[in-house]
């Protein structure tokens, strides 16, 4: 029997088509409220049939138990790899689980030990500048361009060490933005494709990434014609050596995984820290227990990854920012073959879309949701939290594999930034979302910034 799911018509997608390009969510959990479903189908002529869920259930069959007949939809797979490369973030099956397992042991303990002094260094640099501008008067400050900044110089020395400088870096991280914007458009406006086109924006956008891949390519030439050692991502790259062979990636393959690696690991840490400091502001007790626990616990110059993983509750507030704020909001697969999920069929031309922020703010999943509450990830708390109802780095086989690398930073980052510093939103800001590739704030996230007086 087939247990069939409501479905949301035609009339109904396209009398809510340019709210939905402007911030899909709403849509999406009205749909939700209104069907009363954890599940439901959505489909026009000119589109693929879609499944949305909110179902962790079925959120954990699809990503682990059954994942082997599940891949990733051409909207990661072409539209995203048009410029960020066909690293592991973007491709399918044999070719994805080769990449995977060469590129695993750069994520481990020992290797997150060698990135974590990079990552400090940088960390200590801003601090430095940013209260040098406080000395100077200027205290306002945009927490999203200033997180932002500080992510992308960190993905960048952590991968390059110095190879590139700042305006290298910034051409990097603007070529990023303009290009994940025309992503979102392509994913959203599929229908506007011809505008594009004629406008002459799409030959502009594959110019600029052209020019994003020859710049990264002279890197990867340059350090493999200096055979310079530095202990970054880059050098583990180069390093690494398919199973059984002596074969490396090529220069293609490399570029592909820099890629990825710039545009997965910049703006994820970017929100999350922007995210986290808003929600400090607004539930101070919690700050000041956070700050507290930095406070009594002295990072050395010589730290590992276990004295920062030591932050526990600085942990625990990054987790509960993360679910309020997940950096990535919805995941797509599509079935290899017809698949069953509790008599619900899923054809082979249905891509199935888990709604990663609706099932962390389901009232079924969580007790008062909307709340900002760290206690939830305690020790003692966190072994009650359900499969599946909390997983911000996606989850199965294909879990981010630089998820520690992430916490790693924004652990340390807080640890730096609170300990030294005071932030404070304006009484006009708005916490609105706008949701494109991650959940970044729609609006500017203006904070006034004091330095805090040592103790």
């Amino acid at each position: 029997m087939d247990n069939e799911l409501p479905r949301v018509s035609t009339f109904t997608v396209l009398k809510n088509i340019v709210k939905f390009v402007q911030n899909p969510i709403p849509i999406i959990n009205g749909h939700f409220e209104n069907l009363g479903s954890k599940s439901y189908r959505i489909s026009m002529a000119s589109m693929q049939d879609a499944l949305i869920t909110r179902d962790p259930e079925l959120a954990q069959y699809i990503l682990q138990k059954n994942h082997k007949n599940y891949i990733k939809s051409k909207i990661q797979t072409e539209l995203l790899a048009e410029f960020a490369g066909k690293g592991l973030l973007t491709s399918n099956g044999a070719y994805w689980l080769k990449q995977r397992r060469l590129i695993q042991p750069g994520f481990h303990k020992k290797s997150l030990n060698g990135y974590i002094k990079i990552m400090s260094s940088m960390i200590e640099n801003y601090t430095n500048e940013l209260n040098s501008r406080i000395e100077s008067g200027n205290t306002k400050i945009n927490v999203f361009n200033e997180m932002s900044n500080l992510s992308i110089q960190i993905v960048a020395r952590t991968l390059f060490t110095n190879d590139v400088d700042a305006d290298k870096i910034k051409k990097i991280k603007d070529g990023v933005d303009i290009l994940q914007a025309a992503l979102v458009k392509n994913i959203r406006q599929p229908y506007l494709k011809w505008f594009r086109n004629v406008t002459g924006e799409t030959k502009r956008n594959k110019a600029l990434t052209k020019e994003l891949y020859q710049l990264i390519l002279n890197v990867i030439h340059e350090r493999k014609n200096t055979k310079s050692a530095n202990d970054d991502v880059l050098d583990m790259l180069l390093a690494a050596r398919y199973e059984g062979t002596d074969e490396g990636m090529s220069d293609q393959q490399l570029l592909d995984e820099v890629l990825i690696i710039f545009v997965a690991g910049y703006e994820t840490t970017a929100n999350a820290l922007t995210w986290t400091l808003y929600l400090l502001d607004k539930n101070r007790a919690e700050l000041k227990k956070l700050r507290s626990e930095c406070q009594q616990k002295h990072l050395s110059e010589s730290l590992t990854l276990e004295d920062v993983m030591s932050l526990s509750y600085t942990k625990q507030v990054a987790s509960e920012a993360m679910r309020i704020y997940p950096p990535a909001w919805i995941v797509d697969r599509l079935p290899i073959v017809e698949d069953e999920y509790n008599g619900v069929r899923i054809s082979k031309d249905c891509v199935v879309n888990i709604f990663i922020y609706g099932i962390h703010h389901d009232p079924e999943n969580w007790i008062d949701p909307e709340k900002f509450d760290p206690e939830r990830f305690s020790k003692e708390n966190k072994k009650n939290i359900r499969p599946y109802t909390y997983f911000p780095f996606g989850g199965g086989p294909r879990l981010c594999i630089g998820h520690q690398f992430a916490m790693m930073e924004i652990q340390l980052a807080l640890y730096h930034l609170l300990t030294k510093f005071d932030f404070t939103c304006d009484a006009y800001v708005k916490a609105d979302i706008a949701p494109s590739v991650t959940l970044r704030p729609k609006y500017a996230m203006m904070m006034d910034v004091v330095k805090l007086k040592e103790n």
